[in-house]
This record gives C-alpha cells, structure tokens and sequence, in this order.
C-alpha cells in the first residue's frame, strides 16, 4: 500500500533589509584611440640559441676500410693492448673490413702472432715460415708490435693539454716527459687551454686550477668544441707507440712510454723520481741469462736491495736477511725499474731488451732467488770494501730532468 505524500509546509518569506542606494557611477576615461594592424611595429624576437649539434659517428659503411678483401688469421695472446680500440686485435681487424679466419692456409694473406702463448700458436709459426719461403708467397707475416702500430690513434698534429698533478712524471712538464711522450707519438703540447684542444690530459693529483680548468673544458664542448679528457693511464696508452712518428729508432722517452704500459705507472713514476733526485751508483750484472744489481734505498736508512730480472721474465728483489722487498707486491719493484732506467739511460742496457724483458714478467708472480741475491750481496760488500774489482755504473739526475 502506497505510503501517503507528505505535506511540505508553506513557508512565509522573510523579511528583507531595506537596501542602501548605489552610488553614483564615476565618469570613466576616455580610452585612447589605437592605431590600426597595420600600422603596428613588429616586436623583434631574439632567436633561440642553437645547441652544437654532436657529431655523427660514422657507419660501419662510411669507416676506412683498407683490409677490405683479404683473410687474417691471430694466434697467440697480446702481451699489450690499448684499450680505447674496446675491441681485441681480431675485432679491430674486422671492423677495418678484414674476414677473420681461425685456421692458417694459402689462401690466408695476413697472420698476426701475439708475444704471448695461444692455441696453435707454434704450429701456425712453423706453417708460416713454410708458405712465406715459396716463391709465389702472398702472406704477410705482423709481429704483436707492428699491428699494433698500425692500427693505432694517428695524432698527428693532435693538440694536447695537461692539468693537475701526475704519477708517471712528478716533476709536472717541468721534466719534459710528458712533452716528448706527445711529441714521439707526432702530437704537440699547448700552454692555454683553448677551443682547439684535442686532448685534455687530468692528472691523478691536485694542481693549480685542476677543477676550474676542467670546468672550463666542459663550457667549452658546449660551446662546440671537442675536447675528449683522458685519465693518465689512458694517456700513457694512446702516446704509447713501437715506432716514432719519424722514423728511425726510439729515444729514452720512447722507451719510457712503452715501459709505461708493462708496468705499474705508479712505481715507475717513483723510480724515475729517485733517479731525478738523487746519484745512484748501480752495481750491476747484464749477460744474456739475467739482469741483476744492487740499489740503495732512498730513505736514508742505508738499506740496500738486489734486484734481478730474466729473459723469460722472472723477477725479484730482495733485503740483505734474502726477505722478499715489500714493494714488490706481485709486480715489478721501483728497485728493479731504477736499474732497468739507469742502465737503459746510459746505454749499459739496450732499450729493446729492456722492453722484452719487462713484458716477459707482465703476467708473471716474484719469485726468490736466495742463492743469486746471496752471491750479489757479497760481491758489493767486497766491492765497497774495495776487495773487488766491480765498478758501478753512476747516475745524475740531469740526465733524467731533460728528456
């Protein structure tokens, strides 16, 4: 049953409050006249500014392609390899448009061997003496080094800078180090920090300015410029090269820029830090079986270390008691590399087996040799007390502050 509608009341209005008469309206002004369209100047906009446009990397169509065609084979490990190809040799082959094989044939027309053991390495090395001596011989026989060279960074003409401080050469460019490591490698070094830099070399350490110069690099690729900064270790391995730029063979600091990448940057900024301050006499040993001497510590303490290195690249330093020295540290002591420096400084070492030797013991532990450090002891003991003819080759820093 439907409910009943309910009754809504009847509501009387309320009373309303008498309202207070409007005030008068205030005269309005006159609007002036406007000027037509098209008699209206046009505002003038500043355009927006345009951002350098980054550049374009290159197809793999567009790259130089001088190995297009022909067959390359790789056998055995790189002893040294520059990291900015972020390719192994094989890799960088290929992208110069070579066809990677993994066997060795007649039909192949380059063969590369690394310096270190591989898979097949010493049967493709005797495969390829044999079709290299017929008489209709195509293949082409590349060392480590030599195709390492030829598919380096080309700078010449590059233009560098350097702030900060640095490891590998403490005296800054003071010493001409690092100027001629850029120089062997055909590239030139600016004072100022300009939009024509090439490079911009940042040291490990603080130096004047280090931060605000970096900064302004950084304005300065926005600006348009390309500047590509570089760490000292990726520094050290883009100068580093197996033939100077002009020919002919490597100078000291050649040398020093190779050894720069078989050892410990750190350790070899040291040794040649002890040798730009200080004299050294270095008793040393050089035959074809080994490399051994005696070095002075440069603390002041008197302590003495013999060091020793092989053709096959074992290596070690040790106190008079035959403990191990504590620098060496799984590689390569600053002992050591003060006699290779010293020795290879002044001729009493040829850099070329200088560099073999130091890459021999790249990927080798320190080992002890009691009986050869005893016997080195003892000759520089009655060498000093001058009951031995064993005359010492001599050391002065000049030879290390002008490179």
């Amino acid at each position: 049953m439907a409910k009943p509608a309910r009754a809504i009341a009847a509501t009387s209005p309320k009373p309303t409050k008498p309202t207070k008469p409007a005030k008068p309206a205030k005269p309005t002004k006159p609007m002036p006249a406007t000027k037509p369209p098209s008699a209206t100047k046009p505002v003038a906009r500043p355009a927006p500014a345009s951002k350098p446009r980054p550049k374009r990397t290159p197809s793999s169509a567009e790259r130089p392609q001088p190995y297009a065609g022909k067959r390359f084979a790789f056998f055995g490990e790189f002893a040294v390899w520059p990291t900015y190809h972020r390719s192994i040799p094989a890799g960088v082959a290929a992208r110069l448009g070579a066809r990677i094989v993994e066997s060795l044939d007649e039909g192949v027309d380059v063969v590369v061997f690394g310096e270190l053991r591989g898979p097949g390495r010493s049967e493709a090395k005797k495969l390829a003496d044999k079709l290299v001596a017929r008489p209709d011989a195509r293949l082409e026989v590349l060392d480590e080094a030599t195709f390492r060279e030829r598919v380096r960074i080309d700078l010449m003409g590059k233009r560098f800078a350097f702030i900060g401080g640095f490891d590998c050469s403490p005296a800054g460019l003071d010493d001409g180090l690092l100027a001629r490591m850029v120089e062997t490698a055909g590239g030139v070094v600016i004072a100022v920090l300009d939009p024509t830099i090439d490079y911009l070399v940042v040291g490990n350490r603080r130096g004047p300015s280090k931060i605000a110069l970096s900064n302004k690099a950084d304005k300065l690729n926005e600006a348009g410029a390309t500047i590509k900064k570089l760490d000292e270790r990726a520094f050290l391995e883009l100068v580093r090269v197996d033939r100077p730029s002009t020919g002919g063979e490597l100078d000291f600091a050649g040398f020093l820029s190779q050894l720069y990448g078989s050892v410990d940057e750190g350790k070899l900024g040291r040794a040649l830090d002890m040798l730009r301050k200080d004299r050294f006499k270095l008793y040393t040993r050089v035959d074809d079986a080994h490399l051994v001497g005696v070095v002075r510590s440069q603390s002041g303490s008197g302590s003495v270390y013999a060091s020793w290195l092989t053709p096959e690249g074992n290596f070690g330093c040790a106190q008079p008691d035959l403990s191990e020295c504590m620098g060496l540290q799984g590689t390569i002591c600053k002992h050591l590399l003060v006699l290779v420096c010293g020795l290879a400084r002044s001729s009493q070492l040829p850099l070329d087996r200088a560099l073999a030797w130091v890459r021999a013991a790249n990927h080798k532990a320190p080992t002890g040799n009691h009986t050869l450090c005893a016997e080195t002891f003892i000759q520089y003991k009655g060498a000093e007390a001058g009951e031995l003819d064993w005359r010492p080759t001599e050391t002065i820093p000049e030879d290390f502050y002008a490179l």
